[in-house]
């Protein structure tokens, strides 16, 4: 069957159709709003936890969280944002800026199974 010039027309639309659709759905995100009010917590390791579990912050603050690892093995804090406490050992503290705060936010401990044996953190954005 010979391939017409409307069939070569249409196939190109249809590529290049998928291309801007890709390119479209691949877009960053925007940017959050801040207010220019920050949050300070203080987290703390108790156990196979971290205390509080459920951190809420107002939509835009900016949040900084204090990780204490009271524990007596070493420790992290990673958010889904890439914000990161880097590995802690026992009876050290860092300080995380998280961010700004926008939508929930999830965080966990990374090192080998803490994860999975509930070692989580909600940020749970109000307002």
């Amino acid at each position: 069957m010979p391939i017409t010039r409307r069939a070569l027309l249409t196939s190109s639309a249809l590529v290049a159709g998928t291309g801007l659709l890709t390119l479209v759905g691949c877009s960053p995100a925007p940017a959050a709003t801040g207010t220019g009010r920050k949050t300070e917590v203080m987290v703390k390791v108790q156990g196979m936890r971290f205390v509080p579990d459920v951190i809420e912050v107002p939509k835009g603050n900016d949040l900084v969280v204090t990780l204490e690892n009271t524990g007596d093995v070493v420790h992290d804090l990673v958010f889904a944002n890439d914000a990161d406490s880097g590995q802690i050992s026992p009876g050290e503290s860092v300080v995380i800026k998280v961010g700004v705060i926008s939508a929930d936010l999830d965080g966990w401990c990374s090192v080998s199974n803490h994860r999975a044996l509930g070692m989580v953190v909600t940020v749970k954005a109000v307002g």
